[in-house]
């Protein structure tokens, strides 16, 4: 590549990453601030986990759609930054307007509006990212514009911080009394009562600040359309007789690949279980730390959540780097392997120190973040994810955002807090073993 390409890929990345900053921040307050929500629109603490059921079906229709026509009809490189530039000034409106409604259906169109904006914007920057650089190049490029979405959901945690109440003055906001705590603490089944907060905090300046900032970063990707500067392609810097090749050599892996159907199915559901994971944790983090057996005030309770956010945010980080040095199966055994150890530290520990808790709620983070871009770059190993095919990673991690957090909540006020801890073994057990089985079907 020439040092234009690279002048532009810097200008390029810049807004790229900023661009993930804000959709962390959208996805990233809805946790912390789900309980208010919930109070806001006046339904049961268990039926607002459907608000990432709204999202995630939003993310999922915008995923098939995006995987089909990015490459095949938004051809023109304006046209691709113009894609960008809109999805994430759409985000930030629908995000702007969500403390604003007054119904439970309006709250689910205004986030399942935003998760369809979100997920464009994701699915198209990572195909554009391959576009420009290739599997093999971008591979750290890819591990960045997810831990750049990981720093969006810390500064989310954080944001809402100063609007959440500073103690713990309605445990009514969870029904508990401490004969529930003493059954928790004996991993019984509590019937939890839905009592009204009375005095809902004003969440409505974290959200407003969130949406100014997309604003922000949608007209930045406008003036970047408007400045003209040449974008690189991949294509374009390799020799004809290499390219034919390479593409010789890609059709034919693409043929098989796109014939094995059990592949890409189990590659779907690989996709759910970590799209899942990272979005019941983001979901139930907060909420379990209020009404789960420690019953901690707000200001701990955000901190559990700061904690998860920013051990994600480590294990982006350190995905950049460590993919320089490590085959992205090497790295995706090591996160499923940390999952299930973390898991199996909460089960028997958590619900009775809270040192725990902040331990495998941080390890959990930690791994589970690494598992998305890896597999990604995995993928690219074997099929183009240039095209429509790239669209099956982000539909199998947003069905897993719209289905796993209401089953969850459906299992924390059935079972108990107990009850995530056993989800949580389950599914990064199950995890462990998909993968295995991947690797013997490539």
């Amino acid at each position: 590549m020439s040092s234009s390409d690279w002048s532009w890929l810097l200008c390029y990345f810049c807004l790229a990453w900023t661009g993930h900053i804000c959709q962390g921040l959208a996805i990233g307050i809805l946790g912390p601030t789900q309980p208010y929500l919930a109070q806001l629109v006046g339904v049961a603490k268990e039926q607002i986990n459907f608000i990432w059921t709204g999202r995630g079906l939003g993310s999922c229709v915008a995923t098939l759609l995006t995987g089909m026509v990015f490459k095949r009809f938004i051809t023109r490189k304006w046209q691709k930054l113009g894609f960008l530039a809109a999805s994430v000034l759409s985000s930030g409106v629908f995000i702007g307007i969500v403390p604003f409604v007054s119904s439970f259906g309006l709250l689910l169109a205004a986030l399942l509006a935003a998760g369809f904006c979100i997920a464009c914007y994701n699915t198209a920057s990572n195909s554009l990212v391959v576009f420009m650089l290739g599997q093999d190049r971008s591979r750290p490029f890819i591990q960045s514009l997810h831990a750049s979405l990981a720093t969006g959901y810390m500064l989310g945690s954080l944001i809402v911080r100063p609007f959440l109440p500073e103690n713990n003055e309605d445990s009514a906001a969870c029904g508990y009394t401490s004969d529930v705590v003493e059954g928790f603490m004996k991993n019984k089944t509590i019937d939890i009562a839905d009592d009204i907060i009375e005095d809902v905090p004003d969440i409505t300046k974290p959200f407003l600040i969130i949406a100014i900032t997309h604003v922000a970063t949608g007209l930045a990707f406008v003036f970047l359309i408007l400045a003209g500067f040449p974008m690189p392609q991949y294509s374009e810097t390799v020799s004809k007789d290499i390219k034919e090749l390479d593409a010789s050599n890609q059709n034919k892996e693409t043929k098989k690949r796109k014939s094995n159907f059990l592949f890409l199915l189990l590659v779907l559901i690989w996709f759910f279980i970590s799209g899942g994971m990272e979005g019941f944790f983001q979901s139930q983090t907060y909420t379990f730390g209020i009404c789960g057996p420690h019953l901690m005030e707000p200001g701990k309770a955000a901190a559990l959540t700061t904690v998860y956010f920013s051990c994600f945010l480590a294990g982006r980080v350190s995905g950049v780097f460590l993919s320089t040095r490590l085959s992205p199966g090497v790295l995706i055994l090591s996160s499923l392997l940390g999952c299930f150890s973390s898991a199996l530290l909460l089960v028997f520990l958590a619900g009775w120190w809270e040192e725990a808790l902040f331990i495998g709620t941080a390890a959990v983070g930690y791994c589970v973040s690494l598992q998305f871009a890896s597999g990604y770059s995995w993928l690219a190993q074997h099929v183009d994810m240039t095209g429509k095919i790239s669209s099956i990673t982000f539909l199998g991690s947003n069905s897993g955002w719209l289905t796993l957090p209401p089953i969850a909540g459906l299992v924390f006020g059935m079972v108990g807090p107990s009850g995530i801890f056993y989800l949580t073994a389950g599914l990064t057990g199950s995890h462990l073993v998909l993968f295995l089985i991947m690797q013997k079907a490539v």
